[in-house]
């Protein structure tokens, strides 16, 4: 059965790793999730829609919340901050975006009472020092099935100048994490959002390709997932209608509709003109020669391209 909700996506990794700048990235750069990422706050879930935003408290309880006062968040009662906004990405996904796992100033428990919400993980890990020990032992408590649906993304790419350089920082880093995620794919953040509308700046930050595969993820999460308690026989969740004054315009955008049209599309497979009829097949007992052509054997009552009937179950060879 597939899953009746969005799935969730974390953006985590260390602090000044490049996680909010790939919030950034993914939602559109909106000047609200500016003023969000630059503040020190719990977890922030981002969902689609126009829906006030609330906080929800460790004592159980939703509370409103004005977002020009996200500086008084208190981490130490709430458990999440949630924000709707209309993102292109948001029609597919929610993302939780999580605290650094090694900000000083902020214990653990502020994010890993919020672990267990997501279904895959987008981590990011610096480039000139990918993948430290600290992060390789934080990603080594998370559960394996989050594996196969999260992805290592090495930001700050460009600040790795050599191309030698930057195939030997990939190639350590896919050789440490292996079987730890999805794939991993390195991306120069700041590129991809100053790539605009410039669809060859955009592949070349390696945006493109991360978000193919994101796509693939948000998709397979979708598939293999389950119904939300009773939801069971409900179809499976679907994109929020694009609102065009809104959202629609981004390069992630563009992305995502053409995968879903091709997503969409059905496969026609057209079959060579000998086994269109699963009654016949060549018989290759010997080489045909010009003059035999190939031999032809049926289980029907008719032989292809003859008008000689035959009792079923008999066959006849030419």
């Amino acid at each position: 059965m597939p899953l009746t909700r969005k799935p969730r996506i974390a953006i985590m990794g260390e602090f000044s790793s490049g996680k909010s700048t790939l919030c950034n990235v993914l939602m559109g750069a909106k000047p609200l999730l500016e003023k969000v990422t630059a503040t020190q706050l719990p977890p922030v879930w981002l969902s689609y829609g126009p829906d006030d935003a609330y906080t929800m408290g460790l004592d159980g309880h939703a509370y409103d919340l004005d977002l020009a006062e996200l500086e008084q968040v208190s981490l130490e009662t709430t458990e999440h901050i949630r924000i709707f906004m209309k993102s292109d990405i948001l029609r597919y996904c929610d993302l939780i975006d999580m605290p650094g796992i090694s900000d000083p100033s902020m214990s653990s428990e502020v994010w890993e009472r919020m672990a267990h919400l997501a279904d895959a993980v987008l981590w990011c890990t610096h480039a000139t020092q990918a993948w430290r020990q600290s992060e390789s032992g934080v990603w080594s408590t998370f559960p394996q099935e989050m594996r196969q649906n999260s992805l290592l993304l090495v930001t700050r790419f460009d600040k790795i100048l050599g191309e030698k350089d930057r195939a030997k920082v990939v190639k350590r880093v896919k050789q440490e994490t292996e079987g730890l995620f999805a794939e991993v794919y390195p991306v120069s953040l700041l590129q991809a959002m100053r790539a605009g509308n410039d669809e060859t700046k955009w592949i070349d930050s390696g945006a493109d390709d991360f978000a193919k595969a994101l796509f693939d993820i948000v998709h397979r999460i979708i598939d293999e997932g389950h119904p939300e308690p009773g939801d069971a026989g409900k179809p499976a969740i679907t994109p929020d209608p694009a609102d065009e004054t809104e959202v629609g315009q981004s390069l992630i955008a563009q992305a995502f509709e053409r995968l879903t049209i091709i997503r969409n599309t059905p496969v026609i497979k057209v079959l060579p003109r000998r086994v269109e009829a699963k009654t016949e097949r060549l018989l290759r007992t010997e080489r045909p020669t010009a003059e035999t052509g190939p031999t032809l054997v049926t289980f029907s009552d008719n032989i292809v391209g003859t008008t000689d009937a035959f009792p079923a179950g008999r066959m006849k060879i030419s």
